[in-house]
């Protein structure tokens, strides 16, 4: 799994824009980071995603949560018990 994973996460990470990707489990330990996503956030990244799915609870398909700065965008996503968040930088 961790190679499959691991090649997820490259294939993204080169992706135009980009700057970090973070993959955490269904309790916030992160599974992998690269780039400007820090190991740290997992909990915080599994948390917003768990919050966020609670607003809708009968929704078919999980929420997908983006937050904004000065300085890029961070977008988050679960899918079964694996969150994902994806930086990407502002154009400058």
């Amino acid at each position: 799994m961790e190679k499959v994973l691991e090649k997820h996460l490259d294939e993204t990470f080169r992706l135009p824009g980009v700057a970090g990707v973070l993959c955490a489990d269904e309790n916030g330990l992160c599974l992998a980071a690269k780039g400007v996503a820090e190991k740290s956030a997992a909990g915080n990244i599994a948390s917003i995603a768990k919050q966020a799915a609670q607003l809708h609870p009968n929704s078919s398909t999980p929420p997908v949560i983006c937050i904004e700065s000065e300085t890029g965008s961070v977008l988050i996503k679960s899918e079964d018990d694996i969150t994902m968040a994806i930086y990407k930088s502002s154009p400058t």
